[in-house]
């Protein structure tokens, strides 16, 4: 069996194979099925599909076809009729169906043996296979008639071809062709090829519309059966109104209602069934009265308009119907990632009572981002998502999440240790990028949903809280043993905290406060710093705040409005404090903007402030390591005449490499190294290298946390030059400075 199949394969498609077979064993079938009927004595086809099949197995064969249709047309000839008429209908098939196909892939090309109901194929098949052939055909008929090439048989000799007759004949083809070329291909490609069949029968299913019930099918197929069986049957019957050409209008709405709701694939099938029934029966509902020849005419005319109409209005809706499920498709896909989104994962949850969600959660991918670009969380995100999938199951899909998250929907049983491996190999994951290999942290928490979820995001964040607690436990995190109420607090605390600081942006809430910050000799200026108002009026400290607006992107909005509010108070103020200088904190996302140092330069000239009154304090932060705009923007703050100072200085990031590096003015050491100064050893070992290195590079030094005499007494005598705390003065509203004016700072203390 499987050598028969093999060699039938491998032949098939030879001019001796089913290119010959075919014609003969199709050409009797439909002579069967066209209807011929008699007018003015001439035998004329209503309903036409001999010219369909040679056409159609030239647009599938080409020339491999034209021996098997040679042959069939001279078989059925030439007994009949003789040499010569069979030799015209062999030139008589052949030119029509040459120029036609001719033109035809011309145009198309070797797309155009592509299955029928393709919308760009539509209109090049109307015309040049069914109305250009048609129009040939018949023209050439008439030609061979006038010159008597078909012999003296009365019934094929030639009169006007001007005639009600000749309408009939042209629009019977007309309909041969529209319904019989799609049905005719539908037969041979499932003899070429079996399994075509059941790829149309998915096409019919893909096509049909996805409310279609089977009442609504019920009722339509019955309608259309209804409608038929009164159409043809006896005149005698007791509705004679049913027989009349009239009652065909009744089948074109029914039609267009089973055309929106079967689709192409089938409509087609409905209908050529239908054309069968009534073309075969036509005598049945056409009167034979005086007129007719004219009701044959409109007849027909009624089966070549229904049919352009219904052919062309479902390619048309199976073609939108197409394009609605692709935009489905894409709504469920991420664009960039081109994984599952949480669209997909909400309609896969619903598929499912019970499910187990588990996120990924990799912050260090937004740290990669800017030094690697978008592209490479892009391709990190893919090729995670590839090397988890042999540790899931086949319906168990990897679903991109906002920002630097992955989900995954598995099943229920046997969870905790297959997200336990997930994890681990998730851990075990390693991106080469340049030569270089790169493993951010990876968190993982999960937890046990059951359908339907009405709070499939709130969850989403709160499994994200949890999975920046696995980052420190390096364990997944389970929230049925977590404080759900606590998680869901966490979340709303955040959102509600972004709430207030966008307020505060909009509503000036923020407080400017002062500290002073003091020399030896006596010498102050002000670090400026910030306070917000809650709710009830209540002051909120940078530290609640400013971690969250960094995190919301917020934080070069509110340097900002540190920078022109206290510029505005600056000027405000020349007259009554004229000498007073402040420094200003700079946020890591504020020295990476490319516009920043134009920002403090167009507020300086706007509010007449001189840069030698500013000293703008960066954070010692690893976001600054390596990224060359944010030395780009201190440059150009140091040449407008603004003094740099890097804060806490010791806590972040190579401290020491930066301090190299780096250009600054002014070094603040961190409080936690002055706290306990005089009581530890290493604090002061620390703080007196700190010293001879910012000394060798002639940086100006400010100690943080000074609470007792002792502290400062130490500090001076290790050389520190200022010195900053509650010794030497509290936080207090920018507003409450003394009105007087206060000596600047020397140029030799702070630059």
């Amino acid at each position: 069996m499987m050598k028969l199949s093999t060699a039938y394969n491998r032949y098939k498609d030879k001019w001796w194979a089913l290119p010959l077979v075919l014609p003969f064993m199709l050409y009797p079938i439909t002579q069967y099925l066209s209807t011929y009927g008699t007018v003015d004595g001439f035998e004329i086809p209503f309903f036409y599909l001999n010219m369909a099949l040679t056409t159609i197995l030239t647009v599938i064969y080409g020339f491999k076809a034209l021996p098997g249709i040679i042959l069939c047309i001279f078989y059925r000839v030439y007994p009949d009729r003789g040499l010569e008429p069979a030799l015209m209908s062999i030139l008589h098939y052949f030119t029509s169906v040459a120029i036609c196909c001719a033109g035809y892939y011309y145009f198309t090309g070797k797309r155009g043996r592509a299955s029928f109901g393709r919308y760009n194929l539509t209109w090049q098949r109307i015309f040049w296979l069914v109305v250009v052939n048609a129009t040939l055909f018949l023209n050439y008929f008439h030609a061979e008639l006038y010159l008597g090439l078909f012999g003296m048989n009365p019934s094929m000799m030639y009169v006007s071809p001007f005639t009600t007759r000749t309408l009939i004949n042209y629009q019977g083809m007309l309909v041969g062709n529209i319904i019989g070329l799609p049905m005719l291909y539908l037969v041979i490609r499932s003899i070429r090829t079996p399994a075509y069949t059941l790829k149309y029968l998915k096409k019919i299913r893909h096509q049909v519309a996805n409310d279609l019930r089977l009442p609504e099918l019920t009722c339509l197929v019955g309608s259309l059966a209804v409608l038929t069986i009164l159409m043809i049957a006896p005149l005698s019957h007791s509705l004679p109104l049913m027989n009349s050409i009239y009652t065909l209008t009744l089948l074109l709405p029914l039609m267009i209602w089973g055309t929106l709701r079967l689709g192409h694939a089938a409509i087609s099938i409905v209908w050529w069934v239908l054309l069968i029934v009534l073309c075969s029966h036509i005598q049945r509902f056409i009167p034979h009265d005086a007129y007719y020849t004219l009701h044959l005419a409109v007849a027909t005319s009624c089966f070549s308009a229904f049919s352009i109409t219904i052919t062309l209005m479902a390619i048309n809706i199976s073609r939108q119907r197409v394009l609605n499920l692709k935009t489905q498709r894409l709504m469920y896909i991420d664009p960039v990632v081109h994984l599952p989104n949480l669209l997909a994962l909400e309609a896969d949850l619903k598929q499912n009572t019970v499910s187990v969600l588990c996120q990924l959660y990799m912050p260090d991918l937004e740290l990669l981002g800017r030094n690697y670009g978008l592209l490479m969380q892009v391709q990190y995100k893919q090729q995670l998502a590839r090397y988890l999938e042999p540790v899931l199951d086949k319906d168990e899909l990897i679903y991109m999440s906002s920002g630097h998250d992955l989900v995954m929907r598995i099943c229920p049983l046997h969870a905790e240790k297959r997200i336990a491996e997930i994890y681990s190999k998730a851990k075990d994951f390693r991106f080469i990028r340049d030569g270089v290999k790169l493993y951010p942290q990876i968190g993982c928490s999960y937890c046990i949903i059951n359908y339907p979820v009405g709070h499939l995001y709130l969850l989403i964040g709160e499994l994200r809280t949890l999975a920046e607690i696995s980052l420190t436990t390096n364990l997944p995190v389970d929230l049925r043993k977590q404080s759900s109420r606590q998680v869901q607090n966490q979340v709303k605390t955040k959102v509600d905290m972004m709430n207030q600081l966008q307020r505060a942006l909009e509503l000036d809430r923020f407080v400017l406060m002062v500290q002073p910050i003091e020399s030896k000799k006596g010498d102050c200026y002000h670090e400026v710093l910030l306070r917000m108002r809650g709710n009830n009026d209540e002051l909120i400290f940078p530290n609640t705040f400013l971690p969250l607006a960094n995190e919301f992107g917020m934080s070069s909005n509110i340097d900002l409005w540190v920078l022109h509010n206290t510029m505005k108070f600056m000027d405000e103020t020349r007259h009554s404090r004229p000498n007073h200088r402040y420094a200003i904190n700079l946020t890591p996302a504020s020295i990476c903007r490319t516009d920043m140092a134009n920002h403090i330069e167009r507020l300086m000239i706007k509010h007449g402030i001189s840069p030698a009154q500013l000293v703008l304090e960066v954070t010692e932060a690893d976001e600054l390591t390596n990224n060359l705009q944010a030395e780009k923007t201190l440059d150009a703050l140091q040449r407008l005449g603004c003094k740099i100072a890097i804060d806490d200085f010791g806590t972040g990031y190579a401290s020491y490499a930066r301090l190299k590096t780096m250009r600054a003015d002014i070094l603040k050491i961190d409080g936690s190294f002055i706290h306990n100064i005089n009581s530890s050893e290493m604090d002061y070992k620390i703080v007196q290298s700190i010293c001879e290195l910012a000394r060798i590079k002639n940086m100006t030094l400010v100690a943080e946390f000074v609470e007792t005499e002792d502290i400062r007494t130490t500090l001076y005598r290790m050389g520190i030059d200022y010195v900053q705390g509650y010794l030497i003065g509290k936080p207090a509203p920018i507003e409450s400075l003394p009105a007087t004016a206060i000596p600047g700072l020397p140029d030799t203390a702070v630059g």
